[in-house]
């Protein structure tokens, strides 16, 4: 009888037994739950002293390369591009911060400590911050964590936070994108929340399909911060890497005022042109950079005059036969410094006038009405040529007939003049000849001459003596 009792007891403890491994085997465990081998995990989670954990890249034979592969089934996946392995483009080589999409040659340079577009400089073109000032910096997206910068010497410091890193297949957001293991197999049917409520972002689902990640369906996951008033990074801060409200000084005569935004990657001050507080004015004639450019009297030439004799400015021709003579003004500037102006002026000797009157009027001449820089004149006649020189640095020129003299016994000038088959009554009368010609006048700074934006005036004429007026 005890024996059948004991029987009984076996057959009980079997059948528990039994049960116990059937409950046991049908509901896989999860991580850091106790297991006796892979099988009862979870994919892709895998046995290791006895509790069910992610692979490292040491649980391959051989180890895989962490960089851009992860241990999953036992097999080395690729989980990234080992050239490019923040799949932001640049490849390794040019990408000075390969771990971080943010920061690739090309990318925005924000006021952040960082050399975002990989030039070699830090912060270059950002307005100078002020000395124990501090400002968040990284994000508080997945394994991110927010930080801050101190100002030193009017450029920030290191971020005390957590910047983004590689993804890895460890149930995390590495890479603070607002998407878990996107890189990673996956079982199909799975989903995981993805993104967050901040800012320009919405949550939403990712879904596991064919063994990869999807998208974030129905989110809007974080984007690049533009200066736009929005946090379009979903770090909780506005345009943040642009200091926004900190002092500045514009250029010329803009003076102070704060950085503002300029464009979606681009701040001002806010007194330069375009800004809230615009300082600038139209440049003018003063030793100032008026518009704030950075250059100073720029743009005021008063005139496209050439500056090569073969393409003098043509001003017609000045005819000695006018009652009171003939003449014509001009209106330029040297400038910017190393300019010269080319003119080119007709003198024209009407014989048939003289004749009639018996004198000739023909007198061309060259006088500054206006010479605030002192310039000086070359005149050539009939030509471009060094031999047509006929004068050289000088402020007045004059050519003339409209006088007589006796010089070596010979008559000059040809007022009074004689026709040339024409008996003179008076001994030593010189005879009259058209003697039209061609004068080209350059226009420049002499060694004496100073600098200046300002505009002369000079006044050509025929047919007047200006020591007459």
């Amino acid at each position: 009888m005890s024996v059948s009792r004991n029987w009984l007891f076996f057959l009980i403890l079997v059948a528990m037994s039994t049960l116990l491994a059937v409950q046991c085997g049908g509901d896989l465990a999860g991580q850091g739950d106790f297991c006796d081998s892979t099988d009862d995990c979870t994919t892709p989670l895998v046995c290791k002293n006895n509790t069910c954990v992610y692979s490292g890249t040491d649980d391959c034979n051989p180890p895989c390369q962490e960089e851009f592969q992860t241990c999953f089934l036992g097999k080395c996946v690729d989980i990234s591009n080992p050239n490019d392995k923040d799949g932001d483009g640049a490849q390794v080589g040019e990408d000075c911060d390969d771990f971080n999409a943010s920061i690739h040659p090309g990318a925005h340079e924000y006021c952040d400590g960082l050399d975002n577009n990989c030039d070699g400089m830090t912060d270059e073109g950002c307005p100078s911050c002020d000395d124990g000032a501090v400002q968040s910096c990284s994000t508080d997206i997945g394994e991110c964590v927010v930080g801050v910068q101190t100002c030193l010497q009017g450029h920030w410091g290191q971020c005390t936070g957590t910047w983004p890193k590689p993804e890895v297949c460890d149930d995390l957001d590495n890479d603070c994108d607002g998407m878990t293991d996107e890189v990673c197999p996956c079982k199909p049917g799975d989903q995981f929340p993805c993104g967050v409520d901040e800012g320009t972002c919405v949550q939403g689902i990712q879904s596991c399909e064919k063994g990869v990640w999807s998208g974030c369906a129905g989110g809007q996951l974080p984007g690049q911060e533009v200066c736009n008033g929005t946090d379009d990074d979903c770090d909780g801060s506005v345009d943040d890497g642009y200091s926004l409200g900190t002092t500045c000084v514009g250029q010329g005569e803009c003076g102070q005022g704060v950085v503002e935004c300029a464009s979606d990657f681009d701040v001002h001050c806010s007194t330069m042109p375009g800004g809230s507080e615009d300082q600038s004015s139209p440049e003018a004639c003063d030793g100032l950079d008026n518009d704030c450019d950075g250059l100073t009297d720029e743009g005021l030439e008063a005139d496209q005059i050439s500056d090569q004799c073969a393409l003098a400015e043509n001003l017609g021709g000045l005819p000695d036969n006018v009652e009171g003579g003939s003449m014509v003004t001009v209106e330029g500037n040297l400038w910017p410094p190393g300019d010269v102006d080319w003119y080119k002026v007709a003198a024209i000797d009407d014989l048939a006038e003289d004749l009639q009157d018996a004198c000739d009027s023909f007198h061309f001449a060259a006088r500054f009405e206006q010479n605030p820089g002192n310039f000086v004149l070359d005149v050539y006649v009939n030509g471009c040529s060094a031999e047509a020189a006929e004068c050289r640095e000088t402020d007045s020129f004059d050519h003339y007939y409209d006088y007589s003299e006796i010089r070596g016994g010979q008559p000059v000038g040809q007022c009074p003049c004689r026709g040339q088959d024409e008996e003179s009554s008076t001994e030593g009368v010189s005879i009259c000849t058209d003697d039209t010609k061609t004068f080209y006048i350059k226009v420049y700074a002499g060694p004496s001459s100073t600098e200046t934006c300002e505009n002369y005036r000079l006044r050509f004429s025929n047919g007047i003596n200006p020591g007459d007026e």
